[in-house]
């Protein structure tokens, strides 16, 4: 096994992605990632690391600074790479503040962390991965999706402040006005309009060969419970099928039985589950 550690994106996207791509959409993460990171031209810091048997990728991770280690979603992933991998990260003096990814995989990293460490991690979410290749059909209600521009700035800002805070994602809501500038920017944010009111949101993250992902669903306290997220995400779906992505996919969090409950009647499957350690100081 030889363990390779990449300074250009494009030629490890081009080495790992027969191995990212077999499970496409659970990898959406990486691949979306490493297609951004390749299109920066050396902007974005990066740490790319893969494992070849055979000439074959055979494992790989990631990150960009400050965030986690993203372990993918592997057919046949070995306890023998983790403990590899782990061992690489001490032996070269990696920052290791947490680990996301497949659940088993990040699972076993943990405890050969600690082993290892001493180490203790804390669980921050767990999500599950869903996809759909074909839209169900739901009671369609008033109002239209459009794409939000910059008359839509200073909302958009509070809302992303309201959605990290919501979900525990504290680095959006303090990027909140850097990221409405960019979501709008490139057109990918959309919003659930109501005689002429915002009610809700929806934004295409990132793309892969054949997919596309959809993030950042929000609806204001004094808009739940009326189906807006449902419609918002309905029709951005239809819209990303309809422009040529074969599937669209999303992350949920596992303790919110509502949001779940939701996407399975527009016709999203649950596919995988990603699971979020962060490592104590």
């Amino acid at each position: 096994m030889t363990i390779m550690y990449e300074h250009d994106p494009g030629k490890f996207l081009e080495r790992v992605e027969p191995l990212l791509l077999a499970k496409e959409a659970e990898n959406n993460l990486p691949l979306g990632i490493l297609d951004r990171l390749k299109n920066s031209q050396g902007k974005e810091a990066c740490h790319l690391i893969s494992f070849q048997e055979n000439g074959k990728p055979a494992f790989m991770s990631m990150r960009t600074p400050p965030h986690l280690w993203i372990i993918p979603s592997i057919d046949h992933w070995e306890p023998d790479h983790i403990v590899t991998f782990v061992r690489y990260l001490l032996k070269e003096g990696h920052e290791v503040p947490g680990v996301l990814g497949e659940r088993k995989a990040v699972e076993f990293f943990i405890r050969e962390w600690k082993r290892l460490t001493g180490q203790e991690a804390e669980l921050q979410m767990e999500q599950g991965i869903f996809r759909l290749d074909q839209l169900k059909m739901i009671r369609r209600q008033r109002g239209h999706l459009i794409e939000a521009d910059a008359s839509h700035q200073f909302l958009v800002e509070k809302w992303l402040e309201q959605y990290g805070k919501e979900t525990g994602e504290a680095h959006v809501g303090g990027r909140a006005k850097e990221l409405a500038e960019s979501l709008i920017e490139d057109q990918r944010l959309h919003l659930w309009i109501v005689d002429g009111e915002a009610v809700s949101m929806a934004s295409r993250a990132r793309t892969t060969k054949n997919g596309a992902t959809i993030n950042a669903v929000f609806t204001p306290d004094q808009y739940k419970r009326n189906g807006y997220a449902s419609q918002a995400v309905w029709h951005l779906t239809d819209r990303l099928l309809k422009s040529g992505y074969s599937f669209c996919s999303l992350y949920t969090d596992l303790a919110n039985s509502t949001s779940n409950s939701i996407y399975k009647k527009i016709g999203y499957e649950r596919i995988g589950d990603s699971i979020v350690y962060n490592f104590t100081k």
